[in-house]
């Protein structure tokens, strides 16, 4: 979404009083930022680029898009910084931030940031290296690719984020159903899907790297390392294990090819999350995002590291401030998120491992997606995950002995109560 404002000049002066920030579609990663800028006794607005914005914080205004006299409301909040909340944001924060001469990134390359294969255009024309992909806008156009390459082939919605609609097909079939799927509905965020994107399968660990850039330089502060399980034939996540940029057990073109890969996308300003296969070949890009991590991946970064990640994140973002960060990142703790598993669908009916959880040495807390009485789906993805549970200790010794209590409590059907 594009919303056309009255322009402002770059070093316009503002009122006394607290800063005030906007953070637009404040959820997922985008909600620790905005508890953090009212931690911190600035004014915190609310703008939701669709819908109706829905938090236990207490948030200065709530504005919404599409509500008549946007325009006017923005303009009259007299912002110092917007930062984008979540995926759904980023074309919305770019804009505005433009036009009310506030930082962000430039909003004529917005696609570069959203648009997995205008994303894929500008790594290849930077020299990167990428896996085979294709967009297609027709199930013909699916079919003829893969099989022109061959299966496995990953399928995606063109513009959405996290895993939604995101799909490994192994034949003909899958693909033409999956494909069929994507095209006739919506992504995650209402929007209609116009194309998809096709990936070539790649073999190798999978990594999420996550930064914030300030001044046009890039500063990783976590890479996280995801770990699959096999159930069933599916390949599903158990946990992901965050390191500082700089631990020994990385391979450090993954820090040179991010850095690549962010300058090729126009990122200069604000959180980026990437995620990147290393296969025998070295990293290729997934994707990249011009948000922090999603779920509870900030929140969980920010405890864990020092400096603090979200404040960066909100720094970067403020007037005046203007030099990259330059403390080296540190790990005060190991950190995990594991990801709970449903062997089979039904309505949830009890969760009798939640006090065993809790009892967990490493056991922060945990978010959960489904509550007694709705349905629960047999985990097959990031998308069907019943719940996360964030995990920490000074000795990874500890958070390895408690994921395998919770993978037995699972495998024995005492975690999760299912009719």
């Amino acid at each position: 979404m594009t919303v056309q404002t009255a322009s402002r000049s770059p070093d316009r002066s503002h009122s006394d009083g607290p800063l005030k920030i906007g953070v637009v579609d404040p959820s997922s990663g985008g909600y620790f930022i905005a508890r953090r800028i009212l931690e911190r006794g600035f004014e915190c607005v609310a703008i939701s680029s669709s819908g109706v914005t829905s938090s236990d914080l207490n948030f200065t205004a709530a504005l919404h898009a599409g509500d008549t006299g946007f325009e006017t409301d923005v303009l009259r909040h007299d912002f110092h910084a917007l930062i984008p909340g979540a995926e759904s944001g980023v074309r919305l924060c770019e804009s505005l931030a433009k036009n009310l001469g506030l930082k962000g990134n430039d909003p004529t390359t917005t696609e570069q940031r959203r648009s997995k294969t205008v994303m894929a255009q500008a790594v290849r024309a930077a020299g990167i290296a990428l896996c085979r992909q294709a967009r297609c806008n027709t199930i013909a156009d699916c079919l003829a690719w893969a099989d022109s390459i061959g299966f496995p082939i990953v399928i995606k919605p063109e513009a959405s984020s996290g895993s939604d609609l995101v799909k490994v097909c192994q034949t003909q079939d899958e693909l033409l159903a999956h494909a069929a799927l994507i095209l006739s509905g919506r992504d995650k965020y209402g929007q209609n899907t116009q194309g998809v994107l096709l990936q070539e399968f790649m073999v190798g660990d999978e990594y999420t790297v996550d930064g914030v850039v300030t001044d046009g330089k890039l500063t990783i502060f976590a890479v996280g390392r995801y770990r699959k399980i096999n159930r069933d034939g599916s390949m599903i996540y158990d946990k992901i294990d965050f390191f500082p940029p700089n631990h020994p057990s990385l391979d450090p073109r993954l820090m040179t090819y991010c850095e690549a890969v962010t300058h090729a996308v126009g990122a200069r300003v604000g959180p980026v999350h990437i995620e990147v296969m290393l296969t025998e070949d070295g990293p290729l890009l997934v994707e990249i995002a011009a948000r922090a991590h999603g779920g509870i991946g900030t929140s969980v970064i920010d405890a864990n590291f020092r400096p603090s990640f979200i404040d960066a994140i909100i720094d970067a973002y403020l007037p005046g401030e203007t030099s990259a960060l330059s403390a080296a990142i540190e790990q005060k703790k190991a950190a995990s998120i594991a990801f709970l598993i449903s062997d089979r669908p039904g309505t949830l009916k009890s969760m009798p491992g939640a006090s065993f959880l809790a009892s967990l040495p490493s056991f922060v807390r945990m978010k959960q997606f489904v509550q007694p009485g709705e349905d629960i789906a047999r985990t097959i993805d990031l998308a069907t995950c019943p719940a996360l549970l964030e995990l920490a200790h000074p000795d990874p010794a500890v958070i390895e002995a408690d994921i395998l209590r919770i993978r037995a409590t699972e495998q024995a059907g005492k975690m999760l109560e299912v009719e």
